[in-house]
């Protein structure tokens, strides 16, 4: 018995040694891990573009965006590894331990913005990533202003029109909403500036849009998508008409009434 007391000692000694030893090493790791993500939210890595880099920029981003709204917090994590899982092919458990780290850092997005102008040429891997983002913030199911904002600033620094996010926004929410939509449409994000925008977008215009450019504007895609300019359609094109027609609506008030 005190033999076998003996090697059970032994036993749970060198069982407790070896949990120490692999904390220890977690701990630099995730110290390490930090520091780099830490110093790529300050300065842009250096080298060659390469698939991990982009994953980190979209890991950097992400935790970014989510500090904006904290709303489904565990889904919009879910989200983000089940995305990134198939679209770099990188291990899930590697990916939520990237997210952890970053979400202990402060993010600075100049920064990161810069790294993707210098080595994300080409425009579709810029609205790829936007893309991305437009997708994490409805997971909640709608928007909220202080994200629309970000977003746009992000899109401005990167070389993304904030027409090209207006619009993705507004695919989204008819999409969630539909023709159920009612009152839940274009005013239900609560900032002025964010609504005028959105109402251009609608509208198809630019931001120096002027009073006759928007009635010429309005009057051209209410035509198009009346109800009564359109009986030969099937339901369901009846109906997304019906539902765009609306939109054309507010949008039309929003900038005339302002």
């Amino acid at each position: 018995m005190l033999v076998l007391g003996i090697v059970f000692g032994v036993v749970f000694i060198v069982l407790v040694l070896v949990l120490i030893k692999r904390q220890v090493k977690d701990s630099s790791e995730r110290k390490v891990s930090s520091e780099l993500v830490l110093k790529r939210s300050f300065q842009p890595p250096s080298g060659k573009k390469s698939e991990k880099m982009i994953f980190q920029i979209y890991v950097l981003l992400a935790a970014w965006m989510m500090r904006k709204n904290a709303v489904k917090s565990f889904e919009k994590q879910s989200f983000i590894v089940v995305y990134i899982n198939q679209k770099f092919n990188i291990e899930s458990l590697i990916i939520a331990n990237e997210l952890e780290l970053v979400g202990e850092t402060s993010i600075h997005v100049r920064s990161v913005a810069n790294w993707v102008v210098q080595k994300m040429h080409q425009a579709q891997e810029r609205a790829d990533l936007i893309d991305f983002l437009v997708d994490l913030v409805f997971v909640d199911e709608d928007m909220i202003d202080r994200e629309f904002t970000a977003l746009v600033r992000l899109g401005e620094l990167i070389g993304v029109q904030s027409m090209y996010i207006e619009k993705k926004v507004i695919e989204h929410r008819k999409r969630i909403f539909g023709s159920s939509a009612g009152n839940e449409r274009l005013h239900t994000i609560a900032n002025a500036r964010t609504r005028k925008s959105m109402a251009l977008a609608i509208l198809d215009l630019g931001p120096s849009a002027t009073e006759e450019e928007i009635k010429k504007s309005y009057r051209k895609l209410a035509k198009k998508y009346h109800p009564d300019s359109n009986l030969d359609l099937d339901e369901a094109k009846k109906e997304e008409y019906a539902q765009q027609f609306l939109e054309i609506q507010d949008a039309y008030e929003e900038l005339i009434s302002n």
